[in-house]
This record gives structure tokens, C-alpha cells and sequence, in this order.
């Protein structure tokens, strides 16, 4: 082990504990001594002393010592220049009085020779021999250094600690005030920012006022049939004062937030250290999506009618900047749409851009990969359908609110593309609110939003082929390789090399679009007051009693922009699409917002009719009891005098002759306005008694029955009018 000069070496105790800090001065090898010296306490420094180097290293090697790498104050031996600059005339005329003194080792070490030395240095430059003891002292201490002689101000005026005044410190007032702040003031303070700047918003010279009227005051007086406080100038701070404390106590971005929100503090006055782009260390490593109105008026198909601005969602990768996917609804942003953006990042570019009669090459635009991690705010992608990246293997970043700065590549992305769309299409709208006597620019609305879609991807196409903003910083490797700096060559060499996963677009579509409950029946799968079925189904059995796997309700999944289909995930992992049955046929294409609201319009309507319906039925009950009444009336003054028998006797034939006058009455050849039928008070004529009719019937046994039948009524009613 080797000892040298200015090692600095830790004594301990049998803790572990430091006791001692010594710095090696001199290693005297003839002697197989070390100087060393103590340099526990600079205030207070002792004169060097020997130490055998053998037992020194026994030390060591046991460790009851240590050779440490601390240093004593670097403030000192390596100051700045300015502090170097001001007081190294005093230092070099220290040094002068003992250059010719500290280099005589061992004598100056030694005590009979060091008294000479410094009796020497004094008669020679006049100084006290107790200074020059004490420059030789810094001079050990501070490692035989020059700059050990240096003034050391840097602990001066005790910092960080409070000092305790009796008076008011600082200049005296001109207004002759004396007030000293106290502990109780200071609490006061903090109470009047509290009640008045913050919560009340006002400006601190007005929360002084407010202060010194609640928390000073010696009484009231009224005026104007109010209380006035009385303010005692010579008891209360000055505004001076109260604003001194604030800005001591309180750091800048805490007073900015106090006055202008938390909101606007984190974005204005925090400290930009970071780099937005750490987290993305290659390709699919991160991405950023966000909404926003696009900055255009757009017109319907028909091109009679302006619709406004659409919603643009838009997804980029943020470590080569390419623009991954994009979406333009007319909808307002919500989980649907924020679905479909996603869709269109992850799946092939070429047939989304078919859609749009838009042809392109696959390399124009590669990209139809997963990332790792997705940044978004806290909207449309938070809570439970943020879970359902999981099947994706995608981890979902939600920024806090109002922190689009955590995003800013997507949110960039955005102020570009509406200042593009402002310059080079028709009806752009400004960033600023129109004033009275602009031109509103929906006057010149023009493009429909399948215009709109393809001017986005021939945008889209254009800025991944430019060059990147002089903020991108590339790696390495990329600088090795000579990577073109835009989007399209950044993404092109870094695909493939990590972080990049594709799923296949069922299975995207299937964890992005919403599930919900739906009922197995004899009548379909009933989903939203819709039924569903599909082949399996019928195969399987479920729409007969015993439903999907026993159970009669199952997790379907849809798109709610169309209600033409449904879809199930089978017991072999395979989607399984229901149709609607032919009885809601009808209803194909819709939205499902708007099957709720036709359903919705069928039980508003059919209660409105059921409370209508209840006086249709008093109408009707009234008719019927008065027909019945007079019909009942009617009949007995006809039948009075007939049995029940005698009312049911030759009922066919009575039938047959009223169905052939009923019809003739009423034929389609009847031309007479009134019918010449016999008709007796307002009835149809009917056969009498005295009517002869051919009687069919040749057995004698039916008369045997009429007069059996008619002896028995006869004894019932006699016996009847006995018990009476």
C-alpha cells in the first residue's frame, strides 16, 4: 500500500466510526516516519506531528484506518475566478512571508527548528509570529496549497439560518415606522395570501390593504351606515415588509401559481431539464394520440348544407416522428372515434387509403405495427377502456389534465397541419374568434369530408417524406449509418430492430370495440331492443331452450356506428358475426344512436296512445251497455211468452233465411238507397210462429223430446210460483 503526500486518511473506532481525519504532509523515508496533520476542524487547527509509517499501514491493513477520497472545503482550493480575482493580492503576500519557510521539511515540521524558522519569516517581513503560525496552518491544512491562504467568506453571515433581531433591521423609514416582523406576523401573512391572493385574487398590494384592515386594526368607526376598520400604521407592517417575507418565504413558480393557477405554472415556469423523447428509445417504443377540431368548415354530400368542423385525431410515433394514423370525424371525440384513429395507426395504410379512391404504394407509408406504450390525455382513453390494450400488449400513458406539453410532438403536429389547412383550403378558420365585420370563412365552405380525408393523406404523405425539426437529435448509430433525417427513412431503419408487434385486425377490432351483455331467446340475440342471429347459433341450439354454453346471456362486441351486425367470440377463439333477423331488417346501416331514439319514439308513442286509448274504451263500454240494455229490452217484449226451447226450435232454418237477407241487403249489386226489406223498428224481418217451413226431420222421435222437454218446464215453473 502507498502512502503519499496529501493522502487523507480516516481513523476508526470499533463502530466503524470516524475519529480522526489526517492529511499526509511528508513522507520522511529515512526515518520510516509520516507527517501528517489534522483536518477535522478548520476553525481550530493544530500544528502537524509524526506517525511511524509501518504502524500506520499495519492500521490499514486491519482496518482500524482508511484512505479516504474526500477533500477538504473545494470551494477554497479551487475557486472560482471572480472570488480568485478580488482577494489573490492578499493570498500572494501570505505567501511571500512563508515560501522561503514551508519548503525546509523536515525542519519546519519539527518544533526546536520551527520557532527559528518563523522568528526568521517575522524579522523579515515585520508580521506577528502568532499570524504567521496561523498561515502556515491554513497552508498544511488546505494541502500545501497556495489557495489554503486565500480569505475564506464562503460561511460568512451564518446562511440558511434565521437571525434574531430586537430592532427593525435595514435602513430607517422615512415615515418613521418601527415595526418588527414576528413569528405571529408571518403566520398572519401566510393566512392573508390564502384568504385574499389566492382565493379572492387580488394583487398583493390589495391583499396588504385587506390584511392590515382584518388583522391590524384598533377598532371601528362607521360611515355610510357601515363599520370601517380602523388600520394602525405604527402597529402594522409596511407593504415593504409584507412583500419581502412573500418572495423569502414563497419560490417564484408558488407565487406564479398562487396568482395564475397550478394549471398555468406547470406549463409557464417550470424548469425545462427534460426531453420529451426519452421514453421512446426506438421505433414503436411510444406512441402520442390527441383530438382536435380541424381548422376548416366542411359541406355534406349534397353540398347544400355546411356541417362545421370535423374532429381530426391524429397518432405518431415519437421517436421518429412519422405519423402513424390519422382519423377526421364529423362526430365529437369520444372512445369511438379515438378506436378508429387507433385502427387506421395499426393496420395496413394502403387499403385505408383505398377507401378513399386514393392509391399508394406500401412503402409510401409502412407503418401498421403496435407500439409499446401510448400517450394520451385524460379523455377518451381512460378508466376501464384503457384496460383493453392489455390483450395487446400495449401499456396506456394518461397525461394529466391540461398537460399537453407531456405530448408535445402530437400536439405540434396539430398546429402544423391547421396552419397548412388554414393556407391551402377553402373555408379555414383562424386561430382567433372572429370580431364583428370579419368574413365569416364558412361562406366559403367547399370540400366534403371524403375531399377532406384525401387531402389528409396526400399531407400526411408529404410531411413524412420532409425534413425533421432542428430540435431531433439523432443517435449514434444513426449518425454511423447515415440515416436520412426524415420521418420515412427514420422509421424504415429503425422497424424491425425492437419494439415493433403487430396483432392481427379482428383481434384490434375485437379489443377496441365496446362489449356489453346481450340475451339469447327463442327470438335472437336481443341487443339493444335489436335481435341477432347467425348459423352457428341455429346449429348449436341456441335460440332453443338451453341458450350459449347454458346460459342465456353472452359478451358481445359492435361498432356503434352500424347496427347491421354483431359480433360473438366462439368457445374456438373465432369471431363470430350475427346479423339482424329479417324482422328488423328495416333498421340496417343505422346508428345506434339512432335505433334508440326510434325506440325510444315507439314507447313514448305507445304510452301517449295508452293514455288516449282509456277514453277510446269509455266510448266504447258506454256504446255497448246501451245497445245492450235496449237490445236486452227489445228481445224480452218479444220472447216473453216463449220458452228457451221454443227460441232455439228451427234454428238453422231461421239462420240460413236471415244470412240471405243480411247479404242482399248489403251486396255490392244492391243500387237501391234504401233496401225494400220488411224491416220492424229499424230490425231485419224475422220469421213469426205462424210462418209455415217444411219441416226435413221424419223421425217421430224429436216430438217425443219437444213435448218431454215442454211438460218438465211447465212443472218447474209451477213449483216455482208454490215456493213464492
Amino acid at each position: 500500500m502507498l502512502i503519499v503526500q496529501n493522502t487523507i486518511i480516516e481513523r476508526l473506532n470499533d463502530e466503524n466510526e470516524t475519529v480522526a481525519l489526517l492529511r499526509v504532509l511528508w513522507v520522511w523515508e529515512e526515518e520510516n516516519y509520516i507527517v501528517v496533520i489534522n483536518i477535522d476542524n478548520s476553525r481550530e487547527i493544530d500544528l502537524p506531528f509524526f506517525l511511524n509509517y509501518e504502524d500506520l499501514v499495519e492500521e490499514i491493513s486491519e482496518r482500524k484506518s482508511r484512505i479516504s477520497a474526500m477533500e477538504t472545503d473545494l470551494r477554497l482550493i479551487s475557486p472560482e475566478d471572480s472570488y480568485l480575482e478580488k482577494y489573490k493580492d492578499s493570498r500572494d503576500k501570505r505567501w511571500e512571508i512563508i515560501k522561503d519557510i514551508v519548503s525546509q521539511e523536515p525542519d519546519i515540521y519539527l518544533s526546536e527548528s520551527r520557532g527559528r524558522l518563523i522568528t526568521e519569516a517575522h524579522l523579515k517581513s515585520g508580521k506577528a509570529k502568532k499570524v504567521i503560525r496561523d498561515y502556515l496552518k491554513k497552508y498544511w491544512f488546505y494541502g500545501k496549497t497556495r489557495n489554503g491562504l486565500l480569505d475564506n467568506y464562503f460561511d460568512c453571515g451564518a446562511p440558511g439560518r434565521e437571525r434574531t433581531y430586537q430592532n427593525k433591521p435595514g435602513a430607517r423609514s422615512q415615515d418613521g415606522n418601527t415595526f418588527l416582523v414576528t413569528e405571529m406576523d408571518k403566520e398572519i401573512f401566510l393566512s392573508a395570501i390564502r384568504l385574499f391572493h389566492i382565493r379572492r385574487n387580488m394583487d398583493i398590494k390589495t391583499t396588504y390593504e385587506h390584511m392590515c384592515e382584518t388583522f391590524y386594526k384598533r377598532g371601528f368607526y362607521r360611515k355610510f351606515g357601515v363599520r370601517v376598520p380602523i388600520v394602525n400604521p405604527e402597529k402594522s407592517p409596511t407593504l415593504r415588509q409584507f412583500r419581502y417575507w412573500y418572495q423569502k418565504d414563497t419560490s417564484f413558480s408558488k407565487r406564479y401559481a398562487n396568482r395564475h393557477g397550478k394549471r398555468r405554472a406547470s406549463i409557464d415556469v417550470r424548469p425545462l431539464q427534460g426531453n420529451a423523447s426519452e421514453r421512446a428509445t426506438s421505433i414503436g417504443a411510444l406512441f402520442e394520440i390527441d383530438s382536435t377540431p380541424a381548422d376548416i368548415s366542411l359541406v355534406s354530400f349534397d353540398r347544400k348544407t355546411i356541417l362545421g368542423r370535423p374532429t381530426l385525431y391524429i397518432v405518431i410515433d415519437v421517436f421518429s416522428l412519422l405519423v402513424v394514423g390519422y382519423h377526421v370525424s364529423l362526430a365529437p371525440p369520444s372512445w369511438i372515434e379515438a378506436m378508429v384513429a387507433l385502427e387506421n395507426a395499426v393496420t395496413n395504410k394502403v387499403e385505408n387509403c383505398a377507401r378513399y379512391n386514393m392509391q399508394i404504394e406500401a412503402e409510401d407509408w409502412p407503418c401498421h405495427y403496435l407500439p409499446r406504450k401510448l400517450v394520451c390525455d385524460r379523455g377518451e382513453l381512460k378508466g376501464k377502456n384503457a384496460e383493453k390494450f392489455v390483450n395487446l400488449e400495449v401499456d396506456v400513458l394518461n397525461a394529466p389534465s391540461y398537460r399537453g406539453d407531456l405530448k408535445p410532438f402530437v400536439e405540434r403536429r396539430f398546429r402544423i397541419t391547421n396552419e397548412t389547412i388554414r393556407q391551402l383550403l377553402p373555408a379555414g378558420i383562424g386561430p382567433k374568434p372572429l370580431v364583428r365585420g370579419d368574413r365569416d370563412p364558412a361562406k366559403d365552405a367547399a370540400l366534403t369530408i371524403e375531399e377532406f380525408n384525401q387531402f389528409l393523406i396526400v399531407f400526411f404523405l408529404t410531411y413524412n417524406k420532409s425534413a425533421l425539426n432542428r430540435e431531433y437529435l439523432p443517435t449514434k448509430e444513426m449518425y454511423e449509418e447515415g440515416v436520412e433525417l426524415t420521418p420515412l427513412k427514420v422509421w424504415n431503419w429503425g422497424s424491425g430492430r425492437k419494439l415493433l408487434h403487430e396483432k392481427s385486425r379482428n383481434l384490434i377490432r375485437y379489443n377496441l370495440m365496446p362489449r356489453e351483455q346481450a340475451k339469447v331467446s327463442r327470438f335472437g340475440i336481443e341487443f339493444k331492443e335489436l335481435c341477432y342471429t347467425c348459423e352457428i347459433g341455429i346449429k348449436e341450439g341456441w335460440f332453443e331452450e338451453k341458450g350459449v354454453k347454458g346460459s342465456k346471456y353472452i359478451e358481445v362486441t359492435y361498432d356503434p356506428r352500424n347496427c347491421r351486425s354483431i359480433y360473438y367470440k366462439h368457445k374456438d377463439g373465432n369471431l363470430i358475426q350475427c346479423v339482424l333477423t329479417s324482422k328488423y331488417q328495416e333498421y340496417k346501416d343505422l346508428h345506434f344512436d339512432e335505433i334508440s331514439m326510434i325506440m325510444r319514439y315507439r314507447k313514448e308513442q305507445i304510452k301517449l296512445q295508452e293514455r288516449n286509448e282509456k277514453q277510446h274504451n269509455s266510448e266504447l263500454h258506454a256504446f255497448s251497455q246501451a245497445l245492450s240494455k235496449s237490445a236486452k229490452i227489445e228481445t224480452k217484449k218479444e220472447t216473453s211468452d216463449m220458452s228457451f226451447y221454443a227460441k232455439q226450435k228451427d234454428k238453422r232454418e231461421h239462420r240460413k233465411v236471415d244470412k240471405e237477407r243480411w247479404g242482399a241487403a248489403y251486396a255490392w249489386t244492391n243500387t237501391h238507397e234504401e233496401n225494400d226489406m220488411n224491416l220492424d223498428s229499424g230490425r231485419l224481418f224475422h220469421l213469426n210462429q205462424d210462418t209455415k217451413i217444411e219441416d226435413t226431420r221424419t223421425s217421430d222421435f224429436y216430438d217425443d223430446a219437444q213435448t218431454l222437454f215442454s211438460r218438465r218446464i211447465s212443472e218447474r215453473r209451477v213449483k216455482r210460483d208454490l215456493d213464492e
